[in-house]
């Protein structure tokens, strides 16, 4: 996706030769767990301590990234993927070229699915845009809060946090370099790598505090990143925000992630994180060992859905077929017996997350492939 303001074009040259974005649309891939951080080991009295300065610096680079990870979400669409900033509220913000493309746009925060999110407000001269989605609360995530761009001094460090490229998430470290300002927008510029994937993702302070949202970059260049300022991305936050009341639920919109994150385990043989995707009451029809016995002879599998409808209005029903290679005792050397099931699941927010509820799959037909 291509990122054109016509308004920068004279800021753009008077820092470099060409502008692109850092970012908006890579890959989907499933977030991972947020980086875990190494507690501080007591250094013998025999070796030369450290300095306070540089041990208030270190608590603080830890306290950052700490804080934007537990405050940055995966946005995920068919055609690609951004970041995104929760500020608190069920509400994300994120830069508007991220959304952009082609919905639904699903949000994920580290290894879990949090939904469909929907699009709340959009301002294409500032480049922000907030989401508005529910779970995020129930899932973990703390709201970034709101820092102060105009007490930073130069050099202060500052860390990007986001999903770039295919390496799922990742915290990067710079300094401010200053504020610029193109027409009514404010930008911090930073030599911190924001790279493709990273557009809307949080820029913090050293007190963990949001200062930006990460933009674009200068191609053909090192260190020369710049992301919408918060003293620009608040005002905009507050003007019109959205209640709690009016949280986006759209299970037809999710229940094709869902089934995809469901059969992606069962293909990977995870099982285990297949099963926990069942609702509590199916898991208690199905305990574990149970459940898992009827996958035992199965080499691969895949839902190919053909349908989606409301049955409430946080549950829905998707229909399709499924195509399963079987090992079975009785197949003919050197072939698999390829099975085709047909029905559906119903999925559901439940209790602040999404779940299989139940499903009803029938066979329709069975056929020797070779292996």
């Amino acid at each position: 996706m291509t990122h054109v303001v016509s308004s920068r074009v004279g800021f753009a040259l008077a820092v470099a030769a060409s502008i692109a974005l850092a970012a908006c649309i890579t890959v989907v891939q499933a977030p991972p767990a947020s980086p875990q951080v190494a507690s501080p080991l007591v250094a013998p009295s025999s070796v030369p301590s450290v300095p306070a300065s540089a041990a208030v610096a270190a608590r603080s680079r830890r306290s950052a990234a700490e804080a934007a990870a537990a405050g940055t979400v995966l946005i995920s669409s068919p055609t690609g993927h951004g970041s995104g900033a929760y500020i608190g509220g069920g509400r994300v913000l994120t830069a508007a070229h991220v959304i952009g493309g082609r919905g639904p746009f699903t949000i994920f925060f580290r290894d879990r699915l949090i939904g469909a999110a929907r699009i709340d407000r959009v301002d294409l001269t500032d480049d922000l845009a907030t989401l508005t989605i529910s779970g995020l609360d129930g899932a973990g995530a703390e709201p970034l809060t709101w820092g102060d761009v105009t007490l930073m001094r130069l050099g202060e460090p500052i860390v990007v946090a986001g999903y770039p490229s295919q390496v799922g998430f990742t915290v990067t470290q710079g300094v401010f370099s200053g504020l610029k300002r193109d027409a009514s927008t404010e930008y911090v510029q930073t030599d911190a790598a924001i790279n493709p994937g990273n557009s809307g993702g949080p820029l913090v302070n050293s007190a963990g505090e949001l200062v930006g949202i990460a933009d674009w970059k200068v191609l053909n260049a090192q260190g020369l990143g710049f992301a919408v300022a918060a003293s620009t991305a608040r005002p905009f936050t507050e003007s019109g925000a959205t209640s709690a009341a009016t949280l986006s639920v759209d299970p037809v919109a999710t229940a094709p992630t869902l089934m995809s994150l469901y059969y992606g385990y069962l293909q990977g043989r995870d099982f285990y994180s297949a099963w926990s995707m069942l609702g509590e009451e199916l898991r208690a029809e199905q305990p574990f060992p149970t459940w898992v016995t009827g996958y035992s002879l199965t080499l691969t599998t895949k839902f190919v859905p053909t349908g989606t409808r409301a049955l409430t209005a946080t549950t829905a029903r998707i229909s399709g077929s499924v195509v399963a290679t079987e090992n079975f005792p009785n197949n003919p050397v050197g072939f698999v017996t390829q099975s085709i099931y047909t029905g559906y699941y119903d999925i559901g927010f439940v209790s602040g997350a999404w779940w299989v509820l139940r499903g009803a799959m029938e066979l329709s037909s069975r056929s020797f492939v070779r292996a």
